[in-house]
């Protein structure tokens, strides 16, 4: 099975936000679209597993495309339709974590005011995890609900050519004096970069991560992969099977069909032209009852989860907990960085004649 002992650097917090900040702003970024997506990726940093690629490795991919035209720096956030309950968004191929984070403000505006904020935004980029804008809007005390589309990974069901993207969920429900409930996932059993994660270091995977070219199941993550690893030559495997490949073609809907955004296979082909669509919605739970009767409800329904009899050797826990408790982890022993990505940003760093911070 898959090997999560793996060899690491770990740094401070603050420092890792630093040097993003610094870097972003060399490439052409303004102060706040660097605070705001290295804020985002320092998070994913320390919450998740590095195979998953979506901390600091996401510099990576940004340096591409700030090079290549694919993210505008300063992008007009264009409100091209508004209601009190609803907006469609321009993001001119902004920052996606900048465009992500004035959708999730515009939708708590809304939802102020009239229960529900629900804003579509089209032309934007890879905007890191869906939980990391649902949190945000857990901070005003209010249920987010985000979703997005991207690169076609996954086949239709009973297919072997990929149609649609892995499409990010993520639902995060706001708790009095305690982390929020944060569901963050793909519909698919796992992504693109845990199997080359796993490629890489030798490692098998399940067998119900991808199918290979044929449809056929594998625990050897060779067999979804080119020859050096760098591309999937198979599609990724839906979560709950047919189940997830329709909520997929939902998200697909909703954030690129409706939005006007790129859909199906057309989304996020090479590194100029990404143009994923988002979808992102605050309910505002005092509009339909008190706050704190809400918050003694939910709580009585946590407290019926925690007191489930655990099967043996188990332990019951809310969506998102293990990652806030990863998080505190990194945030006291320092956020681990795999070894194979320091050197890569060391190198990010020598070019642009930046320090990166010293290891722990």
């Amino acid at each position: 099975m898959y090997n999560y002992d793996i060899p690491v650097r770990r740094y401070n917090r603050n420092d890792l936000n630093e040097f993003c900040e610094k870097y972003l702003m060399s490439l052409g970024a303004s102060e706040e679209e660097a605070r705001i997506t290295s804020a985002g990726v320092v998070a994913a940093a320390s919450r998740w597993h590095p195979g998953k690629g979506q901390g600091l490795e996401k510099l990576f991919r940004l340096t591409l495309q700030l090079g290549n035209g694919g993210i505008n720096c300063n992008a007009e956030f264009e409100i091209l339709e508004d209601s009190p309950a609803a907006a469609l968004v321009d993001g001119h191929q902004g920052f996606g974590y900048m465009v992500a984070n004035k959708g999730a403000e515009l939708a708590v505006e809304k939802a102020a005011k009239v229960g529900i904020g629900i804003v579509s935004i089209k032309h934007s980029n890879h905007f890191g995890q869906a939980g990391y804008h649902a949190e945000s809007i857990t901070k005003s005390g209010m249920i987010g609900y985000v979703m997005t589309n991207a690169r076609a990974e996954m086949a239709p069901w009973g297919a072997t050519e990929p149609v649609l993207a892995t499409s990010p969920w993520g639902i995060g429900i706001p708790r009095e004096g305690a982390d929020p409930i944060l569901l963050d996932m793909a519909l698919t059993q796992s992504g693109q970069g845990m199997v080359m994660w796993a490629f890489r270091e030798g490692q098998d995977v399940p067998d119900n991560w991808m199918l290979t070219a044929d449809g056929a199941k594998s625990t050897n993550p060779a067999d979804f992969l080119n020859a050096d690893g760098s591309e999937s030559t198979g599609t990724q495997y839906p979560i709950g099977e047919f189940k997830g490949y329709g909520l997929a073609l939902f998200t697909d809907v909703l954030c690129g069909v409706m939005s006007g955004s790129l859909f199906g296979t057309q989304c996020f082909q090479g590194d100029v032209n990404h143009d994923v669509g988002h979808m992102i919605m605050a309910f505002n739970p005092e509009f339909f009852m008190e706050k704190k009767k809400f918050q003694e409800r939910l709580e009585q329904l946590v407290g019926e989860i925690r007191s489930a009899k655990p099967i043996e050797g188990r332990t019951v826990y809310l969506p998102g907990e293990l990652e806030f408790l990863t998080e505190r982890d990194s945030n006291e022993s320092g956020v681990p960085i795999d070894e194979r990505s320091v050197e890569k940003l060391l190198a990010l760093a020598a070019n642009q004649n930046i320090s990166f911070p010293p290891e722990i």
